[in-house]
């Protein structure tokens, strides 16, 4: 399985440090006056945030391997999910706005994470919180900003990608932005996905220290091209998505 414990010494103590030093220099690119600052083709803010997210991958011993590109104008990103850090592997893309279960939230370290990273929690089994969610999904797109959900309602213990639910592809066809189809992969010589998949029943301290100890890997982003969709067919929008996702993942 290839799982030391010895790596615990050193990346832990670096993790830490990424965090209590990162953290708050990356929170001082938000402040006004410096966010807007131009650095390539990004804000200094969104710099700021995928150069943390990329460093955050290096001490997990995780290389990105990234196959694609994000269109330039605003889109729904879609992607499969296998464990919480496909959070940071799309940060690491692109600093994007995740939609997330409100669970995540109470998570230790990932919960703050995410809440700096300005991810929108939604609360499942709640038609307020999807209604409010949604709203503020399509005011994002239509201001031209990037946002990505898990649309498989879950995480699939065994490999492969879930059904895609199609309420959360409403947001996508009100902006008229396209929704992206994007698969993540953890792989070494072969699929890791038993290793890190995040199962039912696991704690988030048993999965995060089992990716801790792993040996080094890669993270295997696929950006599809881009699909439009058509008012009142989120669901064919959805079945489109999970079409180029699954077959991109199999690779």
């Amino acid at each position: 399985m290839r799982l030391d414990p010895l790596r615990l010494i050193w990346r832990l103590p670096l993790l830490l440090a990424h965090i209590l030093i990162g953290i708050p220099l990356v929170l001082l690119s938000f402040l006004p006056g410096l966010r807007a600052l131009p650095v390539g083709s990004m804000r200094l803010h969104q710099w700021t945030h995928r150069a943390w997210s990329r460093a955050m991958l290096r001490i997990l011993g995780c290389r990105l391997q990234l196959s694609g590109a994000l269109p330039p104008k605003a889109g729904l990103v879609v992607a499969n999910h296998i464990t919480w850090l496909d959070i940071v592997v799309l940060h690491a893309v692109w600093p994007i706005w995740l939609v997330a279960k409100a669970e995540i939230r109470d998570w230790p370290l990932v919960g703050v994470l995410a809440h700096l990273a300005g991810t929108l929690f939604i609360q499942r089994g709640s038609e307020a919180s999807r209604k409010r969610i949604g709203r503020r999904m399509t005011a994002l797109l239509k201001r031209g900003e990037f946002v990505g959900i898990f649309p498989e309602g879950g995480i699939l213990p065994e490999r492969g990608v879930k059904r895609f639910h199609a309420r959360l592809f409403a947001p996508a066809l009100r902006a008229e932005v396209p929704a992206i189809p994007v698969s993540i992969r953890y792989e070494r010589s072969s699929d890791l996905h038993e290793l890190m998949v995040f199962s039912t029943g696991q704690s988030f301290f048993d999965n995060f220290l089992r990716i801790l100890r792993q040996a080094p890997f890669e993270a295997r982003v696929v950006i599809g091209e881009p699909v439009m969709g058509e008012v009142g067919q989120r669901r064919q929008l959805a079945e489109a998505c999970h079409q180029v996702v699954e077959a991109s993942y199999g690779l």
